[in-house]
């Protein structure tokens, strides 16, 4: 977990390639659009606790700004990135510090491939309600796209599969997959780029219903049982 945070506390996507910057945004709108349909199915009431596990600087922020969310995230860099003044909390995902059954709906977006996933489970189950929803997007090991965009390699991160969360304690209700651009179109200068993504994007729709879980990021809805 050290080498996570170090890595993220100096994390700076200012310093990124065009490409990534805008393959990046690509891949967050579509997860982004997936999370959105899932997630309007939840009645806001004033009880209804939302933890946001690993949420950066804020950049899923849309998803649970109307609802009684608090954000946790390692990285004290990226917490200060977050503009959110309050409801902010560094602290480490394997030791969340929660009362057991707090939460209603925990999202988890591109961390779980990160850290040892199956302590981190066991942690978000142990504060997560009886019945209460986890939201969890990773890098997909079973992808038809290879190559990822980010550049994570720097650090530990290892692609999780449907198969890798199939555990006890937890039911899928859910699954889907998105972003399934092939990596050549990166050779294209940034204004080709995001014209060939913005006729790439109900491409990826299609792909997506056809191929459910083969995409880049694995989309899935588990239940606390």
């Amino acid at each position: 977990m050290k080498e996570v945070k170090d890595f993220y506390d100096n994390w700076e996507p200012k310093s990124f390639p065009n490409y990534v910057k805008i393959l990046m945004n690509f891949a967050d709108e579509l997860i982004f659009n997936e999370i959105e349909k899932l997630i309007k199915k939840f009645e806001n009431k004033e009880d209804f606790l939302v933890l946001d596990c690993g949420c950066g600087f804020g950049a899923f922020y849309n998803l649970t700004k109307d609802f009684n969310t608090v954000y946790l995230d390692i990285s004290l860099n990226l917490l200060k990135k977050f503009k959110l003044k309050e409801r902010k909390i560094c602290a480490n995902i394997l030791h969340l510090p929660f009362k057991d059954n707090t939460f209603d709906l925990v999202l988890c977006i591109n961390v779980l491939e990160h850290v040892d996933y199956l302590k981190a489970l066991n942690e978000i189950k142990r504060v997560l309600k009886n019945k209460g929803k986890l939201i969890v997007v990773v890098v997909n090991k079973d992808s038809l796209i290879k190559e990822e965009i980010f550049n994570d390699f720097e650090i530990f991160h290892k692609p999780l599969s449907i198969e890798d969360f199939k555990i006890n304690g937890f039911k899928i209700v859910y699954s889907n997959s998105v972003y399934f651009l092939p990596s050549i179109f990166k050779i294209f200068p940034p204004i080709i780029l995001s014209k060939i993504i913005e006729y790439w994007k109900p491409m990826d729709k299609k792909l997506s219903k056809i191929f459910k879980n083969k995409g880049q990021f694995l989309i899935i809805e588990m239940v606390k049982e």
